[in-house]
């Protein structure tokens, strides 16, 4: 029994002499509770470099994932600092898991940390898109109620323009409609926003309007933005890391192996072959992770790309739109005269061509908006957004 015990703490100390100490890397500290936002008559003012940066240090879910690995971090400084042997440690305190553990948590803040990006990139936009779209509307809604006013005029003195009167009360109306649901897509954007932004209380206010964004030079071929997501993206150096951790456990287990052969220590063999799983899996997960940035970066470079020719396109279509409806404004009586405006359907006519620049502005508008998204997450999936936990454990 003396001489099994002997060698057991004999292949402990192998394994912890070959075990070079890391320097314990800082973590942020989360704040306890989130603060309440700052006090503005005229609001919060807000665009994408702000609702990126205090998502990144006040959202709940990134505080808690980044706690997770400030946790990691304590084991894995107490593992380095213990001066008992890895034999009688838990298994939490002990320097291969403790540092594999160390880097999974920060795989974890990394994925965290990106969706709440994504997400609080597209609800921004989402916002600025609900903004542009109410003030686009009432402007058209002014056209309408502009004609609406010349119909009724003319309805007092020649009964079948009531017909035409009662076409543009329904244009006015949905009109009216449309700028209610999108002032209420507004405000719900808005306030998940707050919430993706921490903010505890206060209206939000932009700096900006809905216009198109250019955060990343699309000009170089789309396999260097490939290849630099693929190095620096999101959790990829985070999986290098802990497969490299994951290494430094296989090496030492295999050292151990000669106990495992000699004293038939079956648990000794079991974590070398467990090991070597955890390795397997956090490679397939490295190469999921690769091959999904790869996806991401190709899906936003068509995206811009795309976006940038449907954008021009939106912006001719509201050019012919306009001087359509003002061609056919100028046909309105007095030009024409009553008699002439019904018989030529001149009242249709400018309703149409309301109707028309309506469609186009919208284009305009949701292609700005998905442009500006396939930026934001381009930007994003380059890894130019992340927290403040370094890369490198060492």
């Amino acid at each position: 029994m003396f001489r099994v015990r002997l060698l057991l703490a004999a292949g402990v100390l192998l394994l912890s002499a070959r075990y070079a100490r890391p320097e314990s890397p800082p973590v942020a500290n989360a704040p306890g509770s989130l603060p309440d936002a700052p006090a503005s008559s005229s609001g919060i003012a807000v665009n994408l470099d702000t609702v990126l940066r205090l998502t990144s240090e006040r959202n709940a879910d990134i505080l808690a994932a980044r706690e997770r690995v400030n946790e990691a971090q304590i084991a894995f400084d107490a593992a380095m600092n213990s001066c008992r042997l890895e034999l009688f440690r838990k298994d939490t305190f002990k320097k291969p898991v403790a540092e594999a553990n160390l880097w999974r948590r920060r795989a974890e803040l990394r994925k965290v940390e990106n969706g709440n990006l994504l997400d609080a990139a597209n609800t921004y936009f989402d916002w600025l898109t609900a903004l542009r779209g109410e003030v686009v509307a009432r402007d058209l809604m002014k056209l309408e109620e502009k004609l609406l006013d010349l119909a009724r005029k003319s309805a007092k003195t020649v009964k079948p323009v009531q017909v035409v009167v009662e076409a543009i009360e329904t244009a006015v109306t949905g009109r009216q409609q449309y700028i209610l649901q999108t002032h209420q897509r507004g405000e719900a954007a808005a306030a998940k926003l707050a919430y993706l932004m921490g903010m505890n209380g206060g209206t939000l206010r932009p700096t900006e309007t809905l216009e198109p964004i250019n955060r990343v030079d699309t000009s170089v071929p789309v396999e260097s933005l490939v290849r630099q997501a693929q190095d620096n993206g999101p959790g990829v150096r985070e999986l290098q890391g802990l497969i490299a951790a994951i290494q430094q456990g296989i090496d030492q287990a295999r050292v151990a192996q000669c106990i495992c052969a000699h004293l038939h220590a079956a648990l000794v063999c079991a974590q070398l072959q467990m090991a070597e799983s955890q390795m397997q899996q956090a490679r397939f997960s490295l190469l999921s992770l690769q091959l999904k940035l790869r996806a991401g970066v190709e899906d936003a470079y068509t995206a811009i790309l795309s976006g940038r020719d449907q954008i021009a396109q939106a912006a001719k279509a509201i050019d012919h739109a306009k001087e359509t409806y003002r061609f056919m404004d100028e046909r309105l009586p007095p030009t024409e005269s009553l008699d002439e405006a019904l018989k030529n359907k001149t009242f249709d006519g400018v309703l149409n061509s309301i109707r028309q620049l309506s469609q186009a502005w919208a284009n305009y508008v949701t292609a700005v908006s998905n442009y500006n998204k396939a930026q934001a997450r381009l930007l994003i999936f380059l890894g130019n957004y992340t927290s403040d936990c370094p890369a490198n454990p060492h």
